[in-house]
């Protein structure tokens, strides 16, 4: 043999061990049983996002995924259709997590705006009302925007706080005449239940009688106390409905 001829049969062994190895070295290929798995991981990632109503915007990238993952599957084009459906999968679970990260942003927000207006004097009944709206809004899950209208709320509470009048704060005790009867004086107690209620009698002040106010709470939409401070220093929770004044208005 011809070292001509020898030379051609070593390239030809090499070319052909090449390609034995490459083939070697291919992936599987993807089955139907996978496309389907895939889908299927995307779909749950999709259904946990849209618990949130996330806007079109945050579920754009699924969409279009998901899409042309479909027209790869009908087209036979298997590999593709499992990398796409993968990807949206990613897509929607990254926007689970910046959703739930403005969320807890939010909620941080409001709950610092929420002992903001307790403190203010007189009590600002159009803010507390503001705070009760965007409150409802985290349990109906309505999170469109909600960043924003959280932060225009502090705006506006900010502009309150330098016009809040911090050096009188009293308000007239008042309770009706079958409260008296039953009770005596009125009554200021230690704490709020988590359940709502006045707990522990720390005082008590007779009908007419002046308190200071110190901060109130907003436990519910129906339902607000009022920390005071009596004449002798006592301090303690009372009801809003046994208190008047240009701030009580509940």
């Amino acid at each position: 043999m011809s070292r001509k001829t020898r030379s051609k049969s070593l390239w030809r062994t090499a070319v052909a061990l090449l390609s034995l190895l490459a083939a070697c070295e291919k992936k599987p290929a993807v089955t139907p049983d996978q496309v389907n798995a895939a889908f299927a991981k995307a779909k749950a990632a999709y259904d946990e996002l849209m618990k949130y109503n996330p806007s079109e915007t945050m579920t754009y990238n699924y969409r279009n995924l998901m899409t042309q993952a479909e027209q790869a599957r009908a087209k036979g084009d298997l590999t593709l259709a499992e990398s796409l459906a993968n990807q949206a999968a990613d897509q929607a679970v990254f926007a689970v997590q910046v959703l739930k990260d403005r969320i807890s942003k939010s909620r941080e927000k409001l709950d610092k705006a929420k002992d903001q207006i307790e403190q203010i004097f007189p009590v600002n009944r159009n803010l507390i009302q503001k705070y009760w709206q965007l409150d409802s809004r985290f349990r109906k899950r309505d999170y469109d925007n909600l960043e924003a209208d959280v932060d225009a709320l502090l705006v506006e509470i900010e502009r309150e706080q330098k016009l809040s009048i911090m050096q009188d704060r009293s308000l007239l005790v008042y309770a009706p005449q079958e409260y008296i009867k039953q009770f005596g004086n009125v009554r200021i107690y230690k704490e709020v239940t988590p359940q709502g209620k006045l707990k522990e009698v720390v005082d008590t002040v007779p009908n007419g009688a002046k308190v200071k106010e110190v901060r109130i709470m907003l436990f519910s939409p129906e339902l607000t106390f009022y920390y005071v401070q009596t004449g002798s220093g006592t301090e303690g929770w009372m009801a809003a409905k046994y208190l008047i004044g240009e701030d009580v208005q509940f």
